[in-house]
């Protein structure tokens, strides 16, 4: 019910959805985040995808730095991935959820969701998913809002139990084969927003 209800408000917010607030203010500054961290751990990427790539924007902005990848996005709303296909001819985005993702095995050297891991209902299976089309070496880029001090409890309180804290998110990327590898706060966001490096378990 969830998953639905998220998906019709995203197919209504796909027009306006570049031109929001919240893309200078969140979006910008982990976007960026996330790229910095991509070209430490990965350097030169042959693929990359975007998990709840919504219009396309870190894909349009990794294709400026990763001369040469390969880029697919994918995205559960279909509006956005119309709004993505009209941004872009040189990358795939296709409409797909996280669950399950409609690319081959050890496909990509890098995958970002940047948040979008709060809105999969099925987050388990996601994680597998990512396990399953990541290539040796590859790293899997997690940027998602992770509350810490007072916002814990307020997560708690509010039962946002879909936003990730590691002690609940350490064991399930385990049983995947995966581990944290490296994580840093987004600049001005209170160190509530963090970019995790995630790969193979070693």
């Amino acid at each position: 019910m969830k998953r639905s209800h998220d998906v019709e408000r995203f197919n209504r917010w796909a027009a306006t959805y570049d031109r929001h607030r919240l893309q200078r203010i969140v979006f910008e500054p982990m976007q960026a985040t996330v790229l910095d961290v991509a070209a430490a751990e990965v350097p030169k990427p042959r693929a990359i995808l975007d998990v709840g790539c919504g219009t396309g924007r870190l894909l349009r902005s990794a294709h400026d730095r990763f001369e040469g990848a390969a880029l697919f996005g994918v995205d559960a709303a279909a509006e956005m991935v119309k709004q993505a296909q009209a941004s872009s001819e040189s990358i795939d985005f296709q409409e797909a959820t996280a669950e399950q993702l409609p690319f081959a095995d050890q496909q990509f050297d890098l995958i970002f969701s940047t948040m979008t891991f709060h809105h999969w209902s099925d987050q388990r299976k996601s994680i597998a998913e990512i396990a399953r089309v990541m290539r040796p070496g590859g790293r899997w880029l997690l940027a998602d809002f992770m509350p810490t001090g007072f916002m814990r409890w307020f997560r708690r309180l509010f039962r946002m139990h879909q936003f990730p804290v590691r002690q609940e998110l350490d064991p399930i990327l385990s049983a995947a084969g995966l581990e944290v590898v490296g994580q840093r706060a987004v600049p001005g966001l209170r160190g509530q927003v963090v970019v995790l490096a995630i790969g193979a378990t070693s």
